[in-house]
């Protein structure tokens, strides 16, 4: 009576450019893989966007095709996938396996929540319901659905979510609060509509955040909810409980050449280099109301070991290649190359120099070669996150099995 939940923010068909994709070489026409390609211009004629499908022409790999070998390994019978600006793509497809979905798109965007849910074990019990966030204004959503599980008749309330962007504004916190309001009030509605007998329906909210465990929204999250990542020892007592190099993003810094962020628009303007600083954080999560719910397989998430660059106290006297067989040992059993997207890595963030040569046109960014530059999506990952996934199960599920049973013998 068990069920997986799959959480994906699966980087927009429209969203992956590649002034700030051009790492991701899998997705690119081959004269792109030299290294005099490794940093991105307007003079080198990148293509628009990471190849999404044979449509856009020749490439190694195409992310759509990456992308569902991603969710289909999952085998999740329920799916929160964000970021989602291809609704009608992963719904024919995931339709045919034996998936129901709802959707929802952010104010005046491309992109939105979308569930999706295995019709032979639950099914709809009403309408889907969609929260736009009130700060900042028309930005962020959520989207909830109630289901029904079939053989119990219980009711699982799955919520989907992405909050805002920027961690520095602190927008999260507000937009948790909001959310839970928001499954306060529709579980009091389920309640109430069967009378005094009516049961509270379990609770299931999957999302990107845009925080780190240490925020104050996934702290609000975790009052009245539990994080399938974390042991319920450590969170009941304030931990957060991921490992040290624990990551559901992972992005290399990016160099770039175009107009000054002031003048994009002014076809007159000098480029310049531009440095996006990269990341490897925990920023995904599924939470789920433990009163309801019963954790049978916590979600993993990977760890990659710290290097001189990221964090202090890591070894550098193995060698490179020995580095790369080795560090990357973790419980998903995967290696660095499983997360390198070619080429090698910066020496330092930002590279020496930088600051200088910001408007030298002639100045490419150092690399440390021997390094593996890593990042993700590539031919393995077909995002710049990675699938979140867990197993639950019903509280009282069993029971209301073998009720029905008796019954019907």
């Amino acid at each position: 009576m068990s069920f997986r939940v799959a959480h994906f923010n699966i980087l927009g068909k429209h969203m992956a450019g590649t002034m700030w994709f051009h790492y991701a070489r899998d997705f690119l026409p081959s004269q792109f893989s030299s290294p005099s390609h490794w940093d991105w211009s307007r003079a080198a004629c990148y293509p628009r966007h990471l190849s999404w499908n044979s449509h856009d022409g020749r490439s190694r790999f195409h992310r759509f095709q990456v992308l569902l070998a991603e969710i289909r390994a999952l085998k999740a019978e329920v799916i929160c996938l964000v970021e989602l600006d291809c609704f009608t793509e992963f719904q024919q497809v995931l339709g045919l396996d034996g998936y129901d979905a709802v959707f929802q798109a952010r104010p005046g965007k491309q992109d939105g929540c979308g569930i999706f849910w295995r019709r032979d074990l639950f099914e709809a019990a009403g309408p889907c319901r969609s929260l736009t966030y009130a700060s900042p204004a028309d930005d962020r959503i959520a989207l909830a659905q109630m289901l029904r599980h079939s053989a119990s008749q219980q009711c699982l309330l799955v919520v989907s979510t992405h909050l805002h962007w920027d961690q520095q504004t602190g927008h999260q916190a507000s937009e948790a609060e909001e959310l839970l309001a928001l499954i306060d009030e529709m579980s009091l509605l389920e309640t109430s509509q069967h009378g005094a007998g009516g049961v509270k329906p379990a609770v299931v909210v999957c999302g990107d955040l845009n925080a780190l465990p240490s925020s104050p929204a996934y702290k609000i999250m975790s009052k009245s909810l539990r994080d399938a990542a974390v042991p319920a020892v450590q969170q009941k007592e304030g931990g957060h409980g991921y490992v040290d190099g624990s990551f559901t993003t992972l992005k290399p810094d990016v160099y770039y050449l175009a107009r000054p962020k002031q003048s994009q628009r002014d076809r007159t303007a000098q480029d310049e280099w531009h440095w996006q600083e990269g990341r490897k954080e925990v920023i995904d999560y599924i939470f789920f109301d433990p009163q309801s719910l019963v954790l049978e397989k916590p979600a993993a998430t990977p760890c990659l070991p710290s290097t001189s660059r990221e964090e202090p106290g890591a070894s550098e006297e193995a060698p490179p290649a020995k580095r790369a067989r080795t560090a990357g040992r973790n419980n998903h059993k995967t290696t660095l190359y499983g997360f390198w997207s070619g080429g090698s890595a910066f020496p330092a963030s930002p590279v020496p120099d930088f600051r200088e040569n910001v408007h030298n046109l002639a100045w490419r960014p150092p690399r440390a070669h021997g390094e593996l530059l890593l990042g993700i999506p590539n031919r393995l990952h077909g995002s710049d996150h990675l699938p979140v996934v867990c197993r639950l199960r019903l509280r009282g599920a069993e029971s209301c099995r073998e009720k029905v049973t008796l019954k019907g013998g």
